[in-house]
């Protein structure tokens, strides 16, 4: 990618199961002055897509998969990032989906039952972003503590997408994460009283300020 464009990516998943969703078509719109310049790709088997060299703006993104379209509007794309934009398609209940990236819903805390996780078992997973600019977040720590049990605390590092993910015990947890910036110290965010039942995963976003 040349630092003077920019890119969308992110994985597509069914909202039920949290599986990947492969073959999805996904198209994106450039707008700009009313222009219609449109780039297309397909989702692969493990749900991921990716599009760069974009020119910088606001896009549109429309997802299809068995019929069902996803919009996504107000994507903000920056010269030398990529802008993550996850996909979730709600399958057997085919109805259009629209979102308006980085808004009040993209903090809302997600469910779903894995096919393959046991009753002993539950999943808390997420993201982590930037409040202003709707970046990932690489390289923040973050904790998942059951109850006031310190003895049941596990800790990870978001990847180079913002991702992290814990396996553990069924129970109400906090989840937060922090991060290290240059000359500021530490920023920290905190979501308390996350309840995860046995063969149940969360999708937890967690939104960090990285600008105060």
């Amino acid at each position: 990618m040349r630092p003077t464009t920019g890119g969308i990516a992110g994985l597509a998943r069914d909202m039920d199961s949290g599986d990947p969703v492969a073959k999805a078509e996904i198209r994106i719109l450039w707008l700009q002055q009313g222009t219609n310049q449109g780039r297309t790709t397909t989702s692969g088997d493990n749900g991921l897509y990716d599009i760069e060299t974009l020119v910088p703006g606001k896009y549109q993104l429309v997802a299809v998969f068995a019929g069902q379209p996803v919009e996504v509007s107000n994507i903000d794309v920056r010269a030398g990032q990529i802008t993550m934009v996850d996909i979730v398609f709600t399958l057997g209940r085919p109805d259009p989906i629209k979102v308006d990236f980085g808004s009040a819903k993209a903090s809302q805390i997600e469910r779903y039952r894995p096919s393959n996780v046991t009753a002993s078992v539950a999943i808390i997973e997420g993201t982590v972003s930037d409040t202003a600019t709707k970046q990932r977040v690489a390289g923040a720590v973050v904790t998942a503590v059951i109850g006031d049990d310190s003895n049941r605390t596990q800790q990870t590092v978001s990847d180079d997408h913002g991702r992290f993910r814990f396996e553990t015990y069924p129970g109400t947890y906090s989840v937060s994460a922090y991060y290290s910036v240059g000359g500021r110290g530490q920023i920290e965010v905190r979501r308390s009283n996350i309840s995860v039942q046995g063969a149940e995963a969360v999708h937890v976003p967690l939104w960090i300020e990285m600008d105060r």
